[in-house]
């Protein structure tokens, strides 16, 4: 398994959560979430994922030949294609430690 690194500032803080972690598993998506850590303000998700993409823009401007604007661009069309019709169905479980 490879795991990411954990942000150094995540280790020095007084308070750290991690609210998810996914892999690629078999040519599928698995993942681990805390869904519940904006139960009264479930559109702080949206903000994140936002974040993410923001994020995952700049990461590969920095090791490809596409702007950050092309790649969100790309990135962004997929996403709202995804949402309104999935390649695939979701299923999961809840699963407690």
């Amino acid at each position: 398994m490879n795991e990411l690194p954990i942000p150094p500032d995540a280790e020095d803080a007084n308070v750290a959560i991690e609210i998810a972690r996914g892999w690629i598993v078999d040519d599928r998506l698995q993942c681990s979430i805390l869904p519940t850590i904006w139960k009264d303000t479930p559109e702080v998700w949206g903000i994140l994922l936002a974040d993410l993409l923001s994020h995952v823009c700049d990461a590969l401007a920095s090791e490809t030949d596409m702007t950050r604007d092309q790649l969100h661009r790309i990135i962004t069309k997929k996403l709202i294609d995804e949402i309104g019709e999935p390649t695939d169905k979701h299923s999961g479980d809840f699963i407690d430690e």
